[in-house]
């Protein structure tokens, strides 16, 4: 019975290996990998190398029985941080940062990036390298040490009228802090750095505030004055203009006097003028008509 057992039992042994011998890996879509060579009891132990072979593409690979396929994830990334960091004189702002970034996914950057980053888990079963990995080994520390080297030198109060130039302090220096050594390939690539927004402390938000008021209340003041003053000169200006015009009505009526003292009689020929046309308007209102007197009664002879 033994005798029938053991060959039963090496074809099961055998059926297994050969199963287990049959394995494949996964590349997906926007990684780039490599071919990772693990040993054991079923190979005798034999190989167990380590990263060997070219750079996999996106696809299916035969792994054999114990070996691996290793990735790196190469889709480009955004990332929100909120970081904050202290004044000169102790008192903490806030920054909103968006970073779009992305594995430089090359030859020698993945080789690299294997060799020298470790798994997202440290698990034996971890296979991969996230593009979150990279960005919070690599990107967030500079990020940091940016936002607080840009603050540091400054008080609370400078950074109202200084917040355009920190922005821009912060974004030089990160910019700086991410180039790659000398004769090494840079990691990760940064496709755009967005600084969107500055958080003050509390109590400078309701300074900021009460200032602004203060602002706009005294902007109104000056409008009121200035208001006020254009209506005072208008009014001036109306006074010198009605004197103007009084002045000048003055100086007819006093023409006209001269000219009716050296010509009395101009008023009798005026009124002897307007009198047929006097007595045609009464008629048309009344039933009577009012025939006009003759010349010779309305003028009043000159003396010589």
């Amino acid at each position: 019975m033994r005798s029938l057992q053991l060959p039963g039992l090496c074809l099961v042994a055998i059926t297994l290996a050969a199963s287990t011998a049959c394995s494949t890996d996964d590349v997906p879509s926007a990684h780039r990998g490599r071919m990772f060579d693990r040993t054991g009891a079923l190979a005798l132990y034999a190989g167990g190398d380590g990263f060997n072979g070219p750079i996999l593409e996106p696809g299916t690979y035969f792994t054999g029985l114990y070996d691996q396929v290793r990735t790196v994830e190469c889709s480009t990334q955004t990332e929100r941080e909120q970081l904050t960091s202290l004044t000169r004189d102790g008192v903490q702002f806030g920054v909103d940062i968006y970073v779009r970034y992305g594995a430089n996914c090359t030859d020698d950057v993945v080789t690299e990036i294997l060799k020298t980053v470790p798994a997202d888990q440290p698990a034996e079963s971890a296979r991969f390298v996230s593009a979150k990995k990279l960005y919070g080994t690599f990107v967030r520390p500079a990020l940091g040490e940016s936002i607080r080297e840009a603050f540091s030198p400054h008080i609370a109060n400078d950074v109202n009228d200084k917040r355009e130039a920190i922005l821009n302090d912060i974004k030089s220096r990160f910019v700086e802090l991410m180039k790659p050594q000398e004769g090494k390939p840079a990691l990760i690539t940064i496709y755009e750095l967005n600084l969107s927004n500055m958080d003050y402390p509390d109590e400078l938000d309701h300074a900021n505030s009460a200032r602004a008021v203060q602002a706009v209340l005294k902007d109104k003041a000056i409008a009121e004055r200035e208001k006020v003053t254009a209506e005072t000169e208008t009014a001036e200006m109306k006074k010198l203009l009605a004197q103007k015009e009084g002045a000048a009505e003055a100086a007819k009526i006093d023409e006209i006097g001269a000219a009716l003292r050296r010509n009395p009689e101009y008023l009798t020929f005026d009124m002897q003028q307007k009198m047929p046309e006097i007595y045609k308007a009464a008629g048309d209102k009344g039933n009577m008509i009012i025939a006009a007197p003759g010349p010779n009664i309305l003028v009043t002879p000159r003396k010589p």
